[in-house]
């Protein structure tokens, strides 16, 4: 391995093993493992597994060339559904070695699966012009293991032990990210070309929806708490299959969920939402039969904390228990119809007489 190679290897490990962002560790397995095999191209696929086989979804890609890789979900992934594996990438996922070559259009395709048979988080797809030295695939390989261990450290600190969505810690970081990517689409919105962007689609705007389990306390009563931890996992794999990768999933503890949702018109957002809601009201749940929930969104607003933000949605999933349940409202279209209070601004002097008072 040449130096130059290896310096540029060993500041790939290096990022990722400081990194605790998703997208930023897929970047470096993207073009680390690019320049490992010296590729033309290579594209990281996360890997989910459905009742119906393997879904794909691009997660970082990097060509020679540009000098690093780009997570650019929104231009590489489709917009209401995962992408569907392909057979060489199937063939990949299926097999004990994780690998699967052919040639393609004179160049030869590598597959490289990152994790086991059947649990598999990610795949690792390259164009090289020749075929990699066994000692160049061999570095690969063990380049793909340290990624696949920091996806399973990032796990346990991360997910929720049951539902494997989102943990509550995580929220706050995901929601800064959401609040960046609200913000550049106000530039580009604003007449700004300088940004990179599919215009059309960044400025959509993203969305925040908190979702409530109706009656839960009722399936806990009833049918103890084992069939209640069922309905939560059963409502999470809904949730998965309901949003798309790009957005952002939690269980905020109990029976409550948060969903941020990424560049949506009002209207889709309505009809993902509802989706989702419909979902949840026809599945037949194991012993416990029907359960509906209720779900309140708002814009996402980088003006708002995300503690306004969470208030704002809680007040339209409010609404929605008060109302009859099993049905979802929107913030703003709740504001506007005079149906929930507009929210109250707090001058500096009213914060400075609260905190007082606390030491009065």
């Amino acid at each position: 391995m040449q130096a130059d190679t290896l310096l540029h290897l060993l500041e790939h490990m290096d990022g990722m093993t400081a990194s605790r962002d998703r997208e930023r560790l897929a970047e470096h397995v993207a073009s680390g493992g690019r320049e490992l095999i010296d590729a033309q191209f290579a594209l990281l696929h996360r890997v989910q597994v459905t009742p119906h086989g393997y879904a794909l979804t691009p997660a970082a890609w990097s060509v020679e060339g540009v000098g690093s890789s780009t997570a650019d979900v929104d231009r590489l992934e489709s917009e209401n559904e995962s992408l569907s594996a392909d057979p060489l990438l199937e063939e990949c996922l299926a097999t004990s070695e994780g690998f699967a070559c052919e040639e393609h259009g004179g160049d030869i395709r590598l597959a490289f699966a990152v994790g086991g048979v059947g649990n598999a988080a990610a795949v690792f797809d390259a164009r090289t012009p020749r075929m990699p030295d066994t000692s160049a695939v061999e570095c690969l390989r063990h380049f793909l293991r340290i990624y696949e261990q920091q996806l399973r450290m990032l796990d346990y600190a991360e997910l929720d032990t049951l539902t494997r969505l989102n943990n509550r810690k995580t929220f706050d970081e995901n929601f800064d990210r959401f609040i960046s990517i609200a913000e550049q689409a106000r530039r580009v919105k604003n007449g700004d070309r300088r940004e990179d962007v599919d215009s059309d689609k960044m400025t959509r705007p993203c969305w925040l929806g908190v979702v409530d389990i109706d009656k839960f306390k009722r399936i806990n009563d009833n049918f103890g708490h084992l069939f209640g931890d069922e309905v939560l996992l059963r409502v999470a794999e809904i949730m998965k299959k309901t949003f798309r990768t790009s957005d952002k999933l939690f269980r905020f503890g109990g029976e409550e969920f948060v969903i941020l949702l990424r560049h949506v018109s009002q209207d889709k957002a309505a009809m993902v939402f509802n989706r989702f809601r419909e979902a949840v009201e026809h599945y037949e749940f194991p012993q416990v039969g029907q359960v509906t929930c209720s779900l309140g969104y708002v814009q996402i607003d980088g003006a708002l904390t995300p503690a306004d933000m969470l208030g704002r949605a809680d007040e339209a999933l409010y609404f929605c228990k008060e109302n009859g349940r099993n049905q979802i409202a929107c913030y703003e279209d709740l504001l506007a119809q005079g149906l929930v209070d507009a929210p109250q601004e707090t001058s500096n002097a009213d914060l400075q007489a609260d905190i007082d008072a606390l030491f009065d």
